[in-house]
């Protein structure tokens, strides 16, 4: 047909014949041409793997046109096409930036290459394997890193077809040694994904020769990466509207959507599955129906938009040109509103914010917008950070796995977390709608543009920016109020997983399912050693740290350790010791004593510590001193740093008996308790009523009043109790010189 239509050269000629004739040899086709004729790839598992070379060489070598001509199938209508339609499809702007020519968009009928591996993993779901464990230890780089990657998603109802191209490249951290294999290991999930076409150059791959597949894993051997720098097309079917897992791409309501984080981009196509592998997303092609899906939306910026040559289809672009890793790619397809607005950045440049949510609800999500634009003020003004493109979007998803996912440039939530209206949302919903908006968008430079290197440092990225996110709500309301609250919510879930079966550290060791991370641990606990580095460091030593963490690693996938490191050589101290809060599970016990030397005006205080760790954790205990006769501080908030077993810390030129405040602002997670095990109701009742720190006043009026509950539940109601919780009540109830109001409120 090619030579019919086209002018073409005796080796074209050849290899058009010998396409057809390997077609009826391999008795894929039919007589008279009645079914497909096969390319390349179906025709080499039924010839001699010699022929398959040379015929696959002699495709390579020949010209795009006649390579077209190898791999012509027949349309829906019964006439011939080709897979070269792919990058033509769309007009010139949404051309595919590689040749696709001889990799067939085959019908879903075709025989799948990895049909054997999942007929296999489909008989064995049922038997019970043991379960694999993953070591932190055991980490290795990748030998080959996919550095760009386009991609065409090609939705259509019950089947949509994904073509990628891969840009490989050896990686230059990886040690190669004798008897280290350097094959390209690409995960995917072959309950999901039907791969139909696999080639490099233009070169169809041949299963035992160039390329194996087992469960999960397709690996590519070296010996078929052709050059340093080659690129690996796929072509795979997927189906999302079967996907109930809601990792990948599947069907919700009346949108299609893709949930990567953290194993799922596997469930779409075979890819380096990893957050080690970042790469260039280059572009990114959807296409659907245009009635039924009049959003496309991808990572990055918007590059083109139209109508295909097929009626009622049309087509988006997208390039993000940020390197990420898989987890952080998203599309959406859908038939939703939306509400827009503009940011324009501290350096002048404009950025187009929208928020899509299904049409009903779309009344419902200014205040998300509103909290948006203050998170890209928030973090501009704080660490110096802006947004680094010119489109932030966000989709409110009702069937969500997760609260909401911080995908580059489009944010997908759990509806949840993004609609609020005030005849029917409560103080703590607005609330709530704040904390998450702001949280996903500070995961731009917290989690995207600075990733973990493996899963074992999934607190680098979270436990950081719970932390930004607690700190914005703070600024946003009140600081004291907001402590008390991520406080309680800490002891609630956090201490009592660390009191439990399920205790670890905030970077653990071991894992069997990746699902298992997401934990309080790992996000609040992990959030509240980010926060004694604040504290040790001071807010001004923490912005530093923040700084030269962005400078060393800005476009990198790193551990929890660069982090340490980072605040460490930005302010010159040493937190080598620091680090057992990386490794120790469950809630350290610090127990304090104090004496007053009333000869010598010297108030000593005793610490001592407890936990899992063999040795001794390094500690923030931040400290102030009131004098008992007038209330005044002494000594402000001093921050004691318990680096020993057991400390005793010093505090000369005290005049008179002096009330302790100890671990203000909750500067630790720790429990704090008196060597006596008893509390003394007259200091409660002293810090309830005078201490300047909003969270020990209210821890103080806490244990003063719940102590009088007891007491008056068992009958034995004490007297001085009751005067200690009326004085401490009065004393707050009247005092008019409380900047924050807020926290007044709470301690009452």
């Amino acid at each position: 047909q090619h030579c019919v239509t086209s002018s073409c050269r005796p080796a074209d000629m050849r290899l058009s014949t010998a396409a057809l004739v390997l077609s009826m040899i391999s008795k894929r086709g039919t007589a008279a041409f009645g079914g497909a004729v096969p390319n390349v790839a179906a025709v080499g598992r039924s010839a001699p793997s010699s022929g398959r070379r040379a015929f696959a060489e002699a495709a390579s070598s020949s010209s795009s046109k006649a390579a077209a001509a190898a791999t012509c199938v027949p349309g829906p209508s019964g006439l011939g096409s080709c897979a070269a339609a792919l990058s033509t499809r769309g007009g010139a702007g949404g051309s595919f930036p590689y040749s696709t020519s001889s990799i067939v968009r085959a019908s879903s009928s075709r025989t799948a290459l990895n049909s054997a591996v999942a007929a296999d993993a489909e008989a064995e779901a049922g038997e019970k394997a043991a379960p694999a464990e993953n070591f932190r230890l055991d980490y290795k780089p990748l030998p080959n890193l996919v550095n760009k990657i386009s991609m065409d998603f090609d939705i259509r109802d019950g089947k949509t077809t994904l073509t990628s191209h891969l840009t490989v490249e050896p990686n230059s951290a990886f040690e190669a040694g004798e008897g280290v294999s350097t094959d390209l290991v690409l995960d995917g999930d072959e309950t999901a994904v039907k791969l139909l076409g696999l080639q490099i150059d233009g070169t169809d791959l041949v299963e035992g020769e160039d390329y194996e597949l087992s469960p999960g894993k397709l690996v590519v051997k070296s010996s078929a990466l052709t050059s340093p720098s080659c690129v690996l097309s796929t072509v795979v079917e997927i189906v999302p509207e079967e996907n109930t897992q809601l990792s990948g791409l599947y069907k919700s309501g009346p949108m299609y959507c893709t949930q990567c984080e953290a194993e799922g981009f596997r469930r779409m196509t075979y890819y380096p599955d990893r957050p080690d592998n970042m790469a260039v997303f280059e572009k990114v092609r959807i296409e659907a129906d245009k009635e039924g899906y009049p959003a496309l939306l991808g990572n990055g910026n918007l590059v083109e938009s139209g109508d295909t040559e097929e009626d009622g289809r049309h087509y988006s672009v997208w390039s993000d040109p940020f390197p990420k890793p898989s987890y952080l790619f998203c599309i959406v397809a859908g038939n939703l509103g939306s509400i827009k607005d503009s940011y324009t950045t501290t350096s002048g440049k404009d950025v187009h914010l929208e928020i899509f949510s299904e049409k009903e609800n779309v009344s419902k999500l200014q205040y998300a917008m509103d909290s948006l634009k203050r998170s890209m003020k928030w973090d501009e003004d704080k660490f110096g950070l802006e947004y680094d493109l010119g489109i932030y979007n966000v989709v409110a998803v009702n069937d969500f796995n997760m609260g909401a996912m911080e995908n580059k440039g489009l944010n997908v939530f759990n509806t949840a977390y993004v609609l609020a209206d005030p005849e029917t949302a409560t103080d703590a919903d607005y609330e709530r709608v704040e904390g998450v908006i702001g949280h996903e968008y500070f995961h731009n430079w917290t989690g995207n543009r600075v990733t973990c290197r493996d899963w074992f440092q999934l607190t680098l990225k979270e436990g950081l920016t719970v932390f930004r996110d607690q700190e914005f709500s703070g600024d946003m309301g009140s600081n004291a109020v907001k402590r008390i609250e991520d406080v309680r919510g800490l002891r609630g879930r956090q201490f009592n997983e660390d009191a439990g079966p399920m205790s670890h550290p905030i970077r653990p060791e071991s894992y069997i399912s990746m699902d298992n991370f997401y934990t309080a641990t790992v996000y609040s606990k992990g959030a509240e050693v980010i926060r004694m580095y604040n504290t040790l460091l001071t807010t001004a030593g923490f912005r530093k740290g923040m700084d030269l963490y962005f400078e060393r690693h800005d476009g990198s996938a790193v551990t929890c350790d660069d982090f340490r490191a980072a605040m460490a050589a930005a302010n010159g101290v040493d937190l080598e010791q620091f680090a057992l809060w990386y490794s120790t599970p469950g809630t350290p016990t610090v127990t304090w004593s104090a004496s007053y030397d009333a000869d010598s005006s010297v108030f000593k205080l005793t610490l001592s510590q407890s936990s899992n760790s063999d040795e001794p954790l390094h500690i923030p205990v931040s400290f102030g001193l009131l004098d008992k006769a007038t209330g005044e501080e002494v000594v402000p908030t001093t921050v004691l740093e318990l680096k020993e077993t057991t400390q005793t810390f010093e505090f000369p030129d005290v005049k008179g008996d002096a009330v302790p405040s100890i671990l203000r602002d909750f500067s630790a997670p720790v429990k704090l308790v008196s060597e006596s095990g008893a509390d003394d109701e007259e200091a409660l009742a002293f810090l309830a009523a005078r201490d300047t720190d909003g969270f020990n006043k209210w821890e103080a009026g806490q244990k003063l009043f719940s102590s009088l509950i007891f007491q008056t539940l068992e009958g034995k109601q004490s007297e001085k109790t009751l005067e200690y919780v009326l004085e401490a009540f009065g004393r707050t109830l009247g005092d008019e010189s409380a900047a924050d109001f807020s926290i007044q409120a709470y301690a009452l």
